[in-house]
């Protein structure tokens, strides 16, 4: 017997559908305009949550310039009509700098996910990827920035989706029950 492949292309074209049937114009690999750069974020209401994260990633492994790009890169999902992110996370985003950027979030911060999951799959996982060395707190950084975004540019809080949570593309956006567990994968906190 084979097992799904959590980097089915077919699962994040479902995602995708599943998400214009509920949601209308959903935007592709949106890219959000905003800087990687943490001097850019002074005027940010998290700025000194961001500093502090950013400084702790450096400390980790020693790795001091792990932002490459001048913008964040494109986020997988942008619900136009919604105005949220949707992130389809594979087991790669699970690291121990992802656990760090998130057991230091503010309190305050909104998020459309189960931090605590989040953490807990970081820890079952303890994935790592070091190609470049720097990979995991590069990755580590976008996903904290994509989730502070919305508090930068109004946004509802951002989602992720887990892509072991479910076999994607098995979901039919014209079956209203498999609508309806999608949905409530989308909204489960």
């Amino acid at each position: 017997m084979t097992t799904h492949n959590e980097r089915c292309k077919d699962c994040k074209k479902r995602v995708y559908e599943l998400l214009t049937k509920l949601f209308g114009e959903i935007k592709i690999n949106y890219n959000l305009q905003l800087s990687n750069d943490l001097d850019s974020l002074k005027e940010t209401p998290y700025y000194s949550d961001l500093k502090n994260i950013f400084t702790l990633l450096q400390n980790h492994r020693g790795h001091n310039k792990f932002i490459r790009a001048k913008k964040i890169p494109n986020v997988d999902f942008f619900v136009v009509n919604q105005n949220f992110i949707v992130e389809f996370d594979e087991s790669q985003h699970f690291t121990e700098p992802r656990k760090i950027t998130l057991t230091n979030y503010p309190s305050q911060l909104k998020l459309s996910f189960n931090k605590k999951t989040w953490i807990e799959h970081c820890e079952k996982l303890h994935k790592k990827d070091n190609d470049p060395p720097f990979r995991d707190e590069q990755r580590a950084w976008y996903d904290t920035i994509r989730d502070f975004a919305p508090s930068i540019l109004n946004l509802k809080p951002t989602v992720r989706l887990y892509a072991k949570d479910c076999i994607w593309c098995k979901l039919d956006p014209e079956n209203k029950g498999d609508v309806e567990i999608f949905k409530k994968l989308v909204f489960k906190k």
